[in-house]
């Protein structure tokens, strides 16, 4: 019977006839790495909390659904908690076409401009 080739994550190959294969851990860790830096980090303008004049905005987007929207104000939420030097000057919200894994889904999009 031939063992099958085993694969790991760096490329390096394991079993193959004659060999024992040895078990791979098929649990993988996922992180948001899209190209979104936290760019709250490299902000180089501070923010304005005289009321006047925002500097900077922040775009958060969920699927129309209740439990979707209740998470979004979840997030929108903790994200303000943890900014407690930004003051929200204005937010603006739309609704639109979001292309996801099943092609494309109705999605509320709300930008938070501080």
């Amino acid at each position: 019977m031939r063992t099958p080739i085993q694969w790991s994550p760096d490329g390096q190959a394991s079993g193959g006839i004659g060999a024992p294969a040895q078990p791979t851990s098929k649990i993988q860790a996922f992180e948001n790495k899209l190209g979104i830096k936290r760019h709250e980090e490299t902000w180089k303008r501070t923010p304005n909390v005289t009321g006047t004049g925002a500097i900077h905005m922040r775009t958060f987007h969920c699927k129309l659904g209740d439990d979707a929207i209740g998470y979004l104000d979840q997030q929108i939420n903790e994200w303000l908690d943890a900014h407690p030097q930004y003051e929200v000057k204005f937010v603006t919200t739309n609704i639109g076409e979001w292309s996801g894994k099943l092609g494309k889904e109705h999605h509320l999009v709300v930008l938070v401009w501080v």
